[in-house]
């Protein structure tokens, strides 16, 4: 089957380092080695992807829309537009991109990783009667209220409700998005749960290169893993108050920074209160590199503070027990269904940095404990997590959804309400 799988983000670059691009690349890698014919279509291709981490990749053409529009207005005029607004005309280079694609090639279905403006692969989807299957990763509009600015809301918040509610099939990594989508659909909605995954490939052997000055570094110490995007509301505070009670007790820890983010000034400016062997920071790395990091690491941690609603599949999780580390994290949303406590690792309280402490320095103290929980974690992920059982069952989806269109032939398959201009009295 020829399938398209869309990621109109312009905050995911297909060839990065963030846990998004990692995903991105690893279902559509998995749904090619079941013999898929997969083309990514991306707003943003970012560094050249692996040659065995990802199908074709196709840049939509975003970028030179957006600079072709720029050089026609003045400065002043570009700072009135928001990002909102060059956001929906993504949709014009998105919907050229397809049709081009489906004349070349024939596309038999559309996959898409839902984001905030998108929507013109939808509509291609339902011109041409091909499947079309939704994946949903956050409360995108509520994520970006929050975090972020969001200047067109209402627009915005019709669009999740059109995307969520005219999808043949939405997927989601957790049960909290399944409520939140459920709660936008309607409950008739077809919404399967699928956590996130994991290339076992890259995990089984690792073989990426490990600098040899980080391993003399790290020899002989118990190194706690924190795997991903430096962002406060990845626990990076609570994370480093427990650090320092463990190193109160355990004067041998070392804390193992993998990745980059905003946060990361306030790591490097409280390590250097420290001495050097403290903590080690690599910033962002290839996703190859990954494992053989980790393979340096006595445990894996995966500190949440309090959030609510807890919506995460954090992949880090997953790529802990995949390199077989014990897994310490915060017992909040679904990591209890990722981590087994007491048999893969030790869940604590999310935000509290005093438990997380101390379940560090119980592992610290039993090496034949960590060995089990890191075994048992290993046989999970791999029994469990792999991006091949995630492929599988979109496969489904797509083949459900297309019996499904094929049994409506004759109707008509163009049921979506686009956005209209409404006139209004002053």
């Amino acid at each position: 089957m020829r399938i398209a799988y869309v990621c109109a983000d312009r905050g995911i670059p297909i060839g990065g380092t963030k846990g998004a691009s990692i995903h991105v690349r690893g279902v559509a890698r998995a749904l090619a080695q079941r013999a898929h014919d997969v083309r990514i279509v991306g707003a943003r291709v970012g560094a050249k992807p692996p040659a065995h981490c990802a199908p074709r990749v196709v840049d939509f053409g975003y970028d030179a829309l957006l600079k072709e529009l720029r050089s026609e207005i003045s400065a002043e005029q570009d700072a009135v537009f928001a990002s909102d607004t060059y956001g929906l005309l993504l949709n014009t280079a998105l919907r050229r991109s397809l049709d081009e694609l489906d004349a070349e090639w024939g596309i038999e279905a559309v996959y898409e990783r839902f984001s905030l403006w998108s929507w013109a692969a939808l509509h291609f989807a339902r011109e041409r009667a091909v499947p079309f299957v939704l994946e949903v990763n956050a409360p995108l509009v509520a994520e970006q209220q929050a975090w972020r600015k969001l200047s067109l809301r209402p627009i915005a918040t019709a669009l999740e409700r059109l995307m969520l509610r005219s999808a043949d099939v939405v997927c989601v990594p957790s049960e909290p998005l399944q409520a939140y989508v459920r709660h936008v659909a309607g409950r008739r909605r077809r919404i399967h749960v699928l956590p996130n995954g994991v290339d076992l490939d890259l995990f089984r052997q690792p073989s990426g290169p490990t600098p040899r000055r980080v391993a003399q570094r790290l020899r002989g110490r118990f190194v706690v893993a924190f795997l991903g995007s430096l962002k406060p509301w990845h626990g990076i505070r609570p994370m480093w108050r427990a650090f320092l009670a463990l190193r109160r007790r355990v004067p041998s820890a070392h804390l193992l920074v993998i990745g980059d983010g905003p946060m990361r000034p306030f790591l490097e400016q409280a390590a250097a209160q420290l001495d050097d062997d403290a903590m080690t920071l690599t910033g962002a790395v290839e996703h190859e590199r990954v494992p053989a990091l980790l393979a340096l690491a006595q445990v894996g941690v995966a500190p949440y503070p309090v959030l609510d609603p807890f919506y995460f599949c954090p992949l880090k999780v997953i790529e802990y027990m995949a390199a077989g580390l014990p897994v310490v994290a915060s017992s909040i949303g679904d990591i209890p269904r990722l981590v087994t406590h007491e048999r893969t690792g030790l869940l604590v309280p999310p935000g509290d940095s005093r438990a997380l402490a101390r379940a560090l320095a119980r592992l610290a103290a039993n090496p034949r404990l960590r060995q089990t929980f890191g075994q048992r974690a290993r046989q999970r992920a791999h029994a469990r997590f792999g991006w091949d059982a995630t492929a599988g069952r979109i496969e489904a989806m797509i083949r459900g959804s297309a019996a499904r269109l094929r049994a409506t032939a004759g109707r008509d398959a163009d049921e979506i309400a686009l956005p209209r201009v409404v006139g209004f009295d002053r």
